[in-house]
């Protein structure tokens, strides 16, 4: 009897061995780790971290501004919307931006719209980084500008003035941001109508450099 339960002991131990180095040696291993450790879920993980919205014109890791995002700006505003399938913080977004832009889709989806807000073009791009191409995905890297690696996460992307010369001007908002839908809405309302008025200041000087 002892010898048939060292027996099955035995074999589990290999069994698991032999998992854990298949797992260990794909692809599917790598990518669900770098998600876990690059990516966090801030409302799975409670990590709410206190949004300062402050415009930049320095990007996150010094990359210059995507070709994406300076041929839409020539348009107006942008609004980038970070996602992935695995979080509850993306969930608790999605309908509020939905809302804001007056805009359904599906969490998987790949959204380009250009909405008129305030008499202005607002182009909203949503990407899911699971389900997206690897441009889009780098631009979450350019535009985490206070380094969280976390989702949800909106940027806007306006236009400022640098000595001399107009540049894109960004700023970055994580997680949930507030405790109601409505006082969510507000939030990101308010900061885009301000990227809304510093686009039409500098439109002229970035069209006309």
């Amino acid at each position: 009897m002892k010898k048939f339960f060292a027996t099955q002991i035995t074999l589990i131990l290999i069994f698991a061995g032999g998992l854990s180095g298949m797992f260990i040696s794909t692809d599917v291993y790598e990518n669900v780790q770098s998600r876990i450790v690059n990516v966090l879920c801030l409302s799975c993980l409670k990590l709410e971290p206190k949004t300062i919205v402050e415009f930049t014109f320095d990007t996150a890791n010094g990359q210059s501004h995507p070709e994406f995002v300076i041929e839409n700006l020539t348009i107006g505003p942008i609004f980038l919307h970070f996602s992935e399938d695995v979080c509850h913080g993306c969930e608790v977004m999605h309908p509020v931006i939905e809302k804001l832009f007056n805009i359904s889709f599906e969490k998987t989806d790949s959204v380009y719209e250009i909405k008129e807000i305030q008499n202005t073009s607002v182009v909203y791009i949503y990407i899911n980084i699971d389900h997206t191409t690897q441009d889009l995905r780098n631009s979450l890297y350019i535009y985490d500008k206070d380094n969280v690696q976390g989702l949800p996460m909106f940027s806007i992307i306006t236009l400022g003035y640098d000595n001399g010369i107009v540049k894109p001007y960004y700023t970055s908002i994580y997680g949930t941001l507030k405790d109601t839908d409505q006082e969510r809405l507000d939030f990101i309302s308010s900061i885009l109508q301000e990227g809304i008025e510093m686009f039409k200041q500098n439109i002229d000087g970035f069209l006309q450099p």
